[in-house]
């Protein structure tokens, strides 16, 4: 015969099952399909429990680091060290700062008087250039008045200048050297420090001796190269609240995943822009309109926009030191697109991210560059609705988002900013609360009397 259905004994039940009609498709799912994907939604709960859990364990890990290790071990075996007397004058500090390629120094009282005693005076840093320029531009008659002034002012006379602009005057901090790195990370996250000098006390001089300065930047460099636990940070920065995003990017990742616990921010005011809470500005702002950003919100960079909205570059408070150490304040006037112009070809580049991307990546990102911020901009793909940087269908973690270099300043749309500040915020925790922000004393003359260097670890220059 010729129909398959009677070829022959031995195929007959194959054949039969092949000749039966199949039943019509209705659309619906049927058992079995329901406890497939009961079985598959079980298996992506306990494989984000799993990334959960690691990412825990190495935050802890971390934590510990931070405990057991102190803020000595950060110091590199050789290094420069840039220490300014408060009777210089503000050009004559700006030209050393220039040549030693640092943007902030320690300052240093020589001189004994009635009310002051020689010792540590502070800091010298780009929000004291900020006021300096302020205040100038506001009472100045001429930019050459201005000129004459910074190349006479002593640098001791910059409080006046923030008394002038009733600004209030930064902590006194500091901090002994071998006091726990963690102590060290909560000073800094508790009084929003960028950073903070270490003193050690001189037992035959009875004074105080400037030993370094610790930086949010060392600080994290120094986890980064030394403790192995932060490739298991794979939390992404959205999920774990990690920078400060706009309010319009928090609804639209609360709609996408309407059961994470995400960190919303109060409602915008009616007059808000578009980016509330960041603020921006455009190719076409004055140099002055975002050194004033600078000063009356305490933020040291502005994203640029361009006409469609996109970032196009980031405008920073150490591209304004230039303006006053070469006496260039005429530059204020000009708009930031001509600033651009003008900025140095050397210049790094910006640093951006998603905020699906994992911490962990962030912390890669800072063994290969130096960095103090990352813009978030709007990924091309849709928001991840994991709250981790990994596939939970895979069998293995996705190490795209660990090892794959973040990129360097493309356009997008500007979702968020995160800067050492919050990544630090995250690693320390909640430090303890107290009364005051006072400086950490110095530890006592006999307090870990003949202590030594312990061998040296990779630190960043």
């Amino acid at each position: 015969m010729s129909s398959a259905c009677t070829s022959g004994s031995s195929s007959r039940r194959e054949s039969e099952s092949s000749c039966r009609p199949s039943a019509p498709h209705t659309g619906e799912s049927t058992p079995n399909d329901a406890a497939s994907v009961s079985a598959a939604v079980r298996r992506v709960d306990r494989r984000l429990a799993q990334l959960k859990d690691h990412h825990l364990h190495a935050l802890h890990a971390i934590r510990h680091f931070l405990r057991t290790h102190s803020s000595y071990d950060v110091l590199p075996v050789s290094f420069r060290l840039v220490v300014l007397d408060v009777e210089l004058s503000i050009q004559s500090a700006l030209e050393v700062m220039f040549q030693s390629g640092v943007v902030s120094a320690p300052l240093w009282r020589s001189t004994l008087n009635d009310t002051t005693k020689p010792g540590f005076a502070g800091m010298l840093t780009v929000n004291d250039i900020i006021h300096l320029i302020q205040y100038y531009y506001f009472t100045a008659a001429n930019y050459d008045t201005a000129k004459v002034d910074v190349q006479t002012m002593r640098l001791e006379h910059l409080r006046a200048v923030e008394q002038a602009l009733d600004v209030h005057p930064p902590p006194l901090l500091s901090m002994a050297p071998l006091r726990s790195l963690a102590e060290a990370g909560e000073m800094l996250v508790r009084t929003h420090a960028r950073r903070i000098p270490l003193l050690e006390y001189n037992e035959d001089l009875k004074i105080e001796t400037v030993l370094s300065v610790l930086t949010q930047y060392r600080l994290l460099k120094f986890i980064a190269m030394n403790c192995r636990e932060t490739a298991g940070l794979k939390a992404s920065i959205g999920s774990l609240g990690i920078g400060t995003y706009t309010y319009a990017h928090q609804l639209e990742r609360r709609r996408r995943t309407p059961q994470a616990r995400l960190r919303m921010r109060e409602p915008p005011p009616p007059d808000a822009g578009p980016h509330w809470p960041l603020l921006t500005a455009t190719l076409d702002t004055t140099v002055f309109d975002v050194v004033h950003m600078f000063s009356e919100n305490e933020i040291s960079a502005v994203p640029i926009l361009d006409a469609n909205g996109d970032v196009v570059d980031l405008y920073e408070s150490v591209d304004v030191i230039t303006l006053v150490r070469t006496g260039a304040y005429y530059q204020l006037d000009l708009t930031i697109r001509q600033a651009l112009e003008r900025r140095s070809a050397d210049y790094p580049g910006v640093t951006c991210c998603s905020s699906n991307d994992s911490l962990a990546s962030v912390f890669d990102m800072l063994k290969q560059r130096r960095m103090h911020r990352m813009l978030v901009l709007e990924p091309t793909d849709a928001l991840d609705e994991s709250p981790v940087a990994a596939s939970p269908t895979s069998s293995e973690p996705s190490q795209d988002s660990i090892t794959q270099p973040l990129p360097l300043c493309p356009k997008g749309q500007l979702v968020g900013m995160v800067s050492l500040s919050d990544i630090l915020r995250y690693i320390i925790g909640q430090p303890a609360t107290q009364t005051s922000a006072a400086p950490t004393p110095l530890r006592s003359p006999d307090e870990g009397a003949g202590a030594s260097k312990p061998a040296p670890i990779f630190v960043p220059p």
